[in-house]
């Protein structure tokens, strides 16, 4: 028995025809929440098995010292510290309580994110009931897809994505709360979502989008236009705004990349190819990769891509008189806006975690279509469409599941990335710094070889086939990549670094000195630096007292250092001075520094 749902005035009507007692309601959710949860829980339960990744975990959790103090004194540091050149404390301050309570067990930071992911979908869950008058079926519907999607497995499962999911938690629940707000107008509603949306901001600065994902539910509940939808909104346009300038002043010297790059018809190809592939990878997210690198030229298919999305969405957006259809593609739009690469960020022409939230209201647009069918033209057909739903299901499932290992090394990342993007320097580079990191130096050599084959000018590999061949004794081969290094990135400290030991370890002392000269002025509290010039110092020019200033400074840098204070009792030793010899020789060998050669020398016992 079913019955025809009436108009209201205030809300849209989404569905043509409600079961009585069975969609319609708050009633009995749980049954349909809860197997959603559980099938999306046994998904990513591998991920427990998973560890880091050289892709930004290394800068976010494994070697940031802002997880290890969470005094006074390093709450202030979290919230005034740009991480891999963005700002969001909170997500920081997260991963600092995963630090606090289990240090660096992966485990503990993979659990975190699964946890988060089905709060997420909860929220999911929640905001489609409100937008579908309850239906659940339709709710339960779209936190599958939005749980299960192989596009928002990278979200998920990489550590250094926590952000992802912060972000969109609280995200949500702004909107939850705005709908709220447009039910029963109490300001106190309205304070909550721009208090929700500042949190959200603090996660990560793509919730600078959430006021206009607001307008779009202002018009999609049919609200009576007035300035009052932008004025109440005021407070977080403002939050945007601020949010915007920090991150467009911190990321102008990493992330985004310079606007000469790609001329601005080539960018404009990159945001229609993006649109497209998106919203193709709902329905076939096959092939998936870490990377998608941008091409080295702008191909037709791009500008074909642009033209296509300009004339479609256009159409969608402006011709077809359906709400449904115009929240949900202006939802998708505005939330991919900012990653569309008009503005180049970061080393992607797309990427899947970009879907995390933008999915949500294609999702919604299929299963209120799919659920309306079923009721009406398509009701004969129920079982068939049913069945062909539950295949791709089945496979999306399979999918995310298969994709989950892939993250589980450094090494097993890249190779996936490799697989697909075989000329991909960065791919290359990343790869082989999973070896250098084990000393595998042959195969860490044969990968950065790999990288500079495809771009002979790429700075990681050449960065880092400088540091291999100075692990293998090979420093004249150090030299050529150092000084191609630095001629191509002569603001690069590590350049500057590396070209001075490889001209240290080639016996060019006067050309080593000069690079040194100019590095430490660049990082004054590096004590390597330093303690490496004062060695120079020591060794090859007979300069020592030029070497104890060095000692000294090094001292000052790191007092916990015993090496440094028996650099310093050579240099006194070499001076005649030897009662500091002796002095510091005895702070060396109680901070387990000890030369024994040395020691016998100034009669050290």
């Amino acid at each position: 028995m079913a019955e025809q749902r009436k108009k209201s005035k205030g809300k849209p009507t989404i569905l043509k025809k409600t079961p009585v007692g069975t969609q319609s309601g708050s009633k009995g959710y749980i049954k349909y929440l809860a197997p959603v949860l559980a099938i999306i829980f046994l998904i990513f339960l591998p991920v427990l098995r998973n560890g880091f990744t050289n892709w930004d975990d290394i800068l976010y959790v494994t070697g940031n010292p802002l997880l290890k103090d969470l005094s006074l004194n390093g709450l202030k540091a979290i919230f005034s510290t740009p991480v891999v050149s963005n700002y969001h404390p909170l997500t920081i301050l997260s991963l600092a309580l995963n630090y606090q309570f289990a240090e660096l067990t992966p485990w503990s930071y993979h659990l975190t994110s699964i946890f988060l992911h089905l709060i997420n979908t909860t929220l999911v869950f929640w905001f489609i009931f409100q937008l579908s008058s309850g239906n659940k079926w339709v709710s339960a519907s779209v936190a599958l897809l939005f749980g299960i999607h192989p596009m928002h497995v990278e979200s998920v499962v990489w550590i250094s994505e926590r952000k992802d999911l912060l972000y969109t938690l609280f995200y949500l629940l702004a909107m939850i709360v705005y709908v709220q707000y447009l039910k029963n107008k109490q300001i106190k509603n309205l304070i909550a979502v721009t208090v929700l949306g500042g949190i959200s901001l603090l996660c990560k600065p793509a919730a600078i989008v959430l006021p206009l994902s607001l307008l779009l539910l202002d018009y999609f509940y049919k609200r009576k236009w007035s300035w009052s939808w932008v004025i109440e909104k005021i407070p977080l346009f403002i939050l945007a705004g601020i949010f915007a300038y920090v991150t467009v002043s911190i990321q102008s010297a990493r992330a985004i990349e310079s606007l000469e790059y790609r001329g601005i018809a080539a960018r404009i190809s990159f945001a229609g190819f993006g649109l497209i592939w998106y919203l193709l990878k709902t329905i076939v997210p096959y092939p998936l990769s870490a990377l998608h690198p941008f091409p080295k030229e702008t191909p037709g298919l791009y500008y074909l891509a642009t033209v296509i999305a300009a004339t479609g969405f256009g159409y969608l957006l402006y011709k077809i008189k359906n709400r449904n259809l115009f929240f949900g593609f202006g939802f998708y739009i505005v939330n991919l806006l900012l990653v569309l690469q008009v503005v180049s960020i970061g080393n992607a022409v797309v990427a899947e975690r970009y879907t995390y939230v933008p999915y949500i209201s294609i999702f919604f647009m299929l299963c209120t279509f799919l659920y309306n069918a079923l009721q009406t033209n398509w009701s004969k057909y129920k079982n068939v469409v049913l069945g062909i739903c539950g295949l791709f299901i089945i496979a999306f499932a399979a999918l995310s599941f298969i994709r989950i290992p892939v993250w589980k090394t450094s090494e097993s990342l890249w190779t996936d990335v490799i697989v697909h993007y075989p000329e991909s320097p960065r791919a290359w580079t990343n790869k082989s710094l999973e070896y250098f990191d084990k000393k595998d130096w042959p195969k860490t050599i044969e990968g950065l070889s790999m990288a500079l084959k495809y771009d002979p000018h790429f700075m990681n590999a050449l960065e880092w086939r400088a540091r291999a061949y100075l692990e293998t004794n090979a420093p004249d081969k150090a030299l050529v990549d150092a000084d191609l290094f630095h001629k191509l990135y002569p603001g690069q400290v590590d350049g500057l670094f590396i070209l001075a030991r490889s001209y240290e370890l080639t016996n060019q002392t006067e050309q080593a000195l000069d690079m040194y000269n100019q590095l430490i002025p660049l990082r004054p509290n590096v004590a390597e630096y330093t303690n490496n010039r004062g060695a120079l110092y020591f060794n090859k020019l007979k300069r020592y007292e030029e070497a104890k200033k060095d000692f000294n400074r090094c001292i000052e840098i790191n007092p916990e250092n015993g090496t440094y204070y028996l650099n310093l009792a050579r240099c006194y030793y070499m001076t005649g001075d030897n009662t500091n010899a002796m002095e510091n020789a005895v702070k060396a060998q109680k901070l387990g520094a000890v030369d024994a050669a040395f020691s016998n020398l100034i009669g050290l016992k």
